[in-house]
């Protein structure tokens, strides 16, 4: 009852929050999804990556610190919802959060799923590709994300789409002059439509995987995990609804006003 003696923990001057949202729109709010993309600003993406994008049906932008009305509507009856067990008729807890926090650490990658994982993710050659699709074993889609703290409170995202794949494996990382075991996938990684977008504290950057294009908007935007029509292929679902993926800075704690690197800065003066 009384005050704790402990000193609350206290975050690292490079560390950004991020809140993050995974949206599902029914058929009945594309036209609100429509007039969102009217408010989104789209010009921080260069135009080569954007048409790069649009061929795997994905689209990205910046919105500003306020979300549509029917937009929060929907997040707010999402969080409210479960999901059912058919044969049991009991809830379930779903192996995909679709509304968390993200705390990152400066120029770190950090790995967000955002698609349900698959006995067989068969992925879609993109408008105007003749390769083959690709297919990866016991797969899920995640988005790769790096931020860079700005002294001005500002944050440069940077998002990769990747796609991790098969049984966890152990191996030995290098990083800042020392070797650590990491424990992973195998993953493959979309360097080509790698978005970078500079955030202020409230703004979002909106991605909107489109399933009716093919490419990895199909991938991103899948929902089914067991389905199978055969033992190579696992069927598409009846429904697949466009998906909205949100990322807001929620918080910086960087700032380069007394940053200590300053204070090492010689100071020229003229010679006497």
């Amino acid at each position: 009852m009384s005050k704790s003696l402990l000193q609350p923990a206290k975050m690292s001057p490079d560390s950004v929050v991020l809140e993050f949202a995974l949206l599902d729109l029914p058929d009945s709010s594309q036209d609100l999804a429509a007039e969102l993309w009217q408010g989104v600003d789209e010009q921080q993406i260069p135009v080569q990556i954007r048409q790069r994008l649009a061929r795997h049906g994905l689209r990205c932008g910046v919105v500003g610190g306020q979300l549509p009305s029917w937009l929060v509507d929907e997040l707010a009856d999402q969080s409210k919802r479960l999901e059912l067990d058919e044969s049991q008729r009991t809830a379930v807890v779903s192996d995909l959060l679709t509304q968390r926090r993200i705390q990152c650490r400066a120029n770190q990658r950090r790995s967000v799923p955002i698609g349900v994982n698959c006995k067989e993710l068969e992925v879609a050659p993109s408008a105007g590709d003749a390769d083959p699709p690709s297919k990866y074993k016991d797969a899920q889609c995640h988005l790769a994300l790096t931020v860079s703290p700005q002294g001005d409170g500002k944050v440069e995202l940077e998002l990769v789409p990747e796609i991790q794949h098969g049984p966890m494996h152990q191996r030995w990382i290098g990083q800042d002059g020392l070797f650590r075991l990491d424990a992973s996938r195998n993953s493959v990684r979309f360097d080509e439509l790698k978005v970078a977008a500079t955030l202020l504290p409230g703004q979002s950057l909106v991605v909107s995987a489109v399933p009716t294009a093919g490419g990895l908007g199909q991938a991103f935007a899948r929902r089914d995990a067991t389905g199978v029509d055969d033992a190579t292929r696992v069927a598409e679902p009846a429904e697949s609804p466009n998906r909205l993926i949100l990322l807001r800075l929620a918080q910086t704690q960087f700032d380069d006003l007394f940053s200590p690197l300053q204070a090492l800065t010689p100071i020229a003066t003229q010679p006497p």
